[in-house]
């Protein structure tokens, strides 16, 4: 995803949780998609990088997730059935929406870290603007 795609959403996500915050009728729908795509937002603009793409599918199947995850939890009348205890909208939080996008996104840096991750020329860049900045 590219830069300013990443602005993009992270310019809705802020204007959705914001109206949500106001109050909107709609500000339970609002707020879970302000939820599921402010950190899906970050992300793409931590990663964007000149010339790097990759990121794309996996952040979609992410955003998939969340906002799946967050409607559902809306969606349950009275928080759903007992599930071990707990209310399985409770259940969807603690089981789902927190440890699956964890693992994931590890799993993800883990695997495309020689691709996407740091590269021997960037590293020379980091340390000639170090240099540089010594040198002033």
């Amino acid at each position: 995803m590219a830069r300013p795609s990443a602005l993009v959403l992270l310019a809705l996500a802020t204007l959705a949780s914001l109206a949500a915050f106001l109050g909107s009728p709609l500000a339970p729908w609002l707020a879970a998609f302000g939820g599921a795509t402010f950190p899906i937002a970050l992300i793409a603009l931590g990663a964007a990088r000149k010339g790097r793409r990759g990121l794309g599918l996996p952040l979609a199947l992410l955003w998939l997730l969340l906002a799946g995850g967050l409607a559902a939890v809306l969606a349950l009348p009275a928080g759903g059935p007992d599930v071990a205890g707990l209310p399985l909208a409770t259940a969807l939080m603690i089981f789902v929406l927190v440890p699956v996008p964890l693992l994931g996104l590890g799993l993800l840096y883990a695997l495309s870290f020689d691709r996407l991750g740091v590269r021997e020329e960037d590293l020379e860049r980091m340390r000639r603007l170090r240099r540089s900045g010594e040198d002033q």
